[in-house]
């Protein structure tokens, strides 16, 4: 049987839309690359969510210290006293020498852990994942980095320091902070970035048909 003309141009239509990989909201087929992993890149971006995540969470931290306990210099009394111990956080340590080494500590380990949190992402094929879970790793991840560092990295390193943390800095300074500012703004740089991802399967039809050129990042 021979299809008449309207059928003939509703089968062409059809299939010009199935083979137009270049729509950034059609589903991945067999054999389309969603994301890539590259080293460099990982390394990069994780280094740039680190640093902006750092310096929210920093900004939090003295705002909090400031606000319970009127000490603006404890997170970074704390984060000296690490390594410097105990020593630091007396009234006698000197702040400028404080406020430096606890900066330069502070940005290390939150680039650190930026590079840590992009790299399971790529590992695990996240990149490309729906927003709100990404939202969701980054607030499961700074929580899991912050009962790490509290129950088993404190108490080898600095074990008198466990003791001197209340409950209250505990619950604002980490627990709070960390999954309200840190983990979100990881999440938020990957979410605005997407590095490594190559087509956005999860957008649909109708909200965004602009292509996503192949590299992008």
């Amino acid at each position: 049987m021979f299809a008449s003309r309207p059928q003939q141009k509703r089968l062409m239509a059809d299939s010009e839309s199935q083979t137009d990989d270049r729509r950034s909201w059609a589903p991945p087929r067999v054999g389309l690359e969603v994301e890539r992993r590259d080293p460099s890149e990982v390394v990069r971006h994780g280094t740039f969510a680190g640093l902006l995540a750092g310096f929210a969470l920093g900004f939090v931290e003295v705002l909090v210290s400031t606000a319970l306990r009127r000490d603006p210099w404890l997170p970074f009394d704390f984060a000296v006293a690490i390594v410097v111990g105990p020593e630091a956080l007396a009234p006698a340590f000197p702040v400028a020498a404080s406020v430096a080494l606890g900066t330069v500590i502070h940005i290390l380990l939150s680039v650190f852990f930026g590079v840590v949190f992009l790299s399971a992402l790529a590992l695990t094929f996240q990149l490309s994942a729906r927003s709100w879970l990404i939202v969701l790793y980054g607030v499961v991840f700074a929580l899991a980095v912050w009962e790490v560092n509290f129950l088993a990295v404190l108490p080898l390193v600095a074990p008198t320091l466990r003791g001197r943390i209340d409950l209250l800095t505990q619950l604002w300074n980490g627990i709070v902070s960390y999954s309200l500012v840190y983990g979100p703004v990881l999440a938020a740089y990957v979410i605005w970035v997407r590095p490594g991802t190559l087509d956005r399967w999860w957008l649909t039809e109708g909200r965004d048909a602009e292509s996503l050129p192949l590299g992008h990042h």
